[in-house]
């Protein structure tokens, strides 16, 4: 098995549901102005964000600032449920094209950093 074999089959083990909780955290800190995601040039993975229009993004961030046709849910109710019911392993791409496969992702431990977190970006 090679790293990336190694790398992407834990990632694939990990199917802990992120549970109520964390979602809730994880959509108070959007609400705040607080930003999941990288910022650099180019593809930067995936983010999540709070809109000016009160909708939470879920999606492909691209030199730090555009989604790419994010996954919009208009309420908090709608967010919360879906991220509640996701994992390491389902976040992952694990069926995505090879490049996207593990790549930047939203995963459990950058879910708790982000909870953390002290000041908005």
């Amino acid at each position: 098995m090679t790293n990336s074999e190694d790398f992407l089959s834990v990632l694939e083990s990990d199917t802990e549901v992120f549970g109520t909780e964390i979602a809730e955290q994880v959509a108070d800190k959007l609400e705040k102005g607080f930003f999941l995601g990288y910022r650099h040039r180019d593809y930067c993975g995936m983010a999540m964000s709070y809109s000016a229009e009160q909708h939470f993004l879920y999606g492909e961030l691209y030199d730090g600032i555009d989604f790419s046709f994010p996954q919009v849910f208009k309420s908090r109710n709608s967010f919360v449920e879906w991220l509640s019911s996701q994992s390491t392993a389902s976040l992952a791409r694990l069926d995505a094209n090879e490049f996207y496969q593990g790549n930047q992702i939203i995963t459990r431990k950058r879910l708790l950093e982000f909870i953390n977190e002290r000041s908005p970006v």
